[in-house]
């Protein structure tokens, strides 16, 4: 077992994989039924926009199903410069990790700029491709938790894959990364699953209603 699979094992809620997992998938399945559901989308000149909604909507999933579930975490909005209404990006802080979602063209890409969002990503230059379970184990602990990207990417914008993944700060490299694309949402009540779907339905649907009038008007804000 890898170091990073080893860590999702021992140090995090085993739910987190699923929970991730799916917030990507409902995201993306909101995306196509806004696209179908307009055909004014569909036009050449509007598809500038998807890239924005897409974002949007699987920064406000994740949020949505984690805070949702019972899976302790914090969700922070940090803006990536001072301009006003400027580009943000999603962190959360969950047991055992510090998260920031990115896409990526590929599986193999590294998203450099997503790199730094993160003080705890410094922790991540302690070690390197060649330390063992063991030294990660000792340089990681409830306080001091390592900073994972959790990366997507389509084609087409056709959802390929949902990975979580350990940088390496110094050498822009993946230490390790694991596919959580089929991970599945593991859950103990059926009421809860119930409340998160429904959650989703409502709150993505207005969001997607809301991006869908900003990129017609030219004023997408996201």
């Amino acid at each position: 077992m890898g170091i990073l699979k080893n860590h999702l094992v021992k140090e995090c809620d085993p739910r987190l994989p699923g929970y991730l997992s799916h917030s990507v998938k409902e995201a993306y399945r909101v995306l196509h039924d806004l696209i179908n559901a307009n055909p004014v989308l569909k036009n050449k000149e509007m598809r500038y926009a998807y890239g924005h909604i897409r974002k949007a909507l699987v920064d406000t999933s994740i949020r949505i199903v984690l805070e949702n579930s019972d899976i302790p975490c914090k969700i922070e909005r940090k803006a990536v410069s001072s301009i006003k209404n400027g580009y943000e990006h999603t962190m959360l802080e969950v047991k055992g990790a510090i998260i920031s979602p990115s896409v990526t063209r590929n599986k193999k890409a590294l998203p450099k700029k997503a790199l730094h969002r993160s003080t705890n990503s410094i922790k991540n230059a302690q070690f390197d491709l060649f330390h063992t379970v063991e030294d990660l184990n000792e340089k990681y602990d409830e306080n001091t938790p390592p900073y994972m990207l959790l990366t997507y990417g389509d084609k087409n914008y056709q959802l390929q894959y949902v990975e979580l993944g350990l940088p390496d700060i110094s050498s822009e490299r993946w230490i390790e990364k694991v596919d959580i694309t089929q991970s599945l949402v593991l859950v103990t009540d059926k009421s809860d699953e119930s409340t998160i779907q429904k959650e989703l339905d409502l709150s993505l649907t207005a969001l997607a209603e809301e991006l869908l009038r900003g990129a017609q008007d030219g004023t997408e804000n996201i």
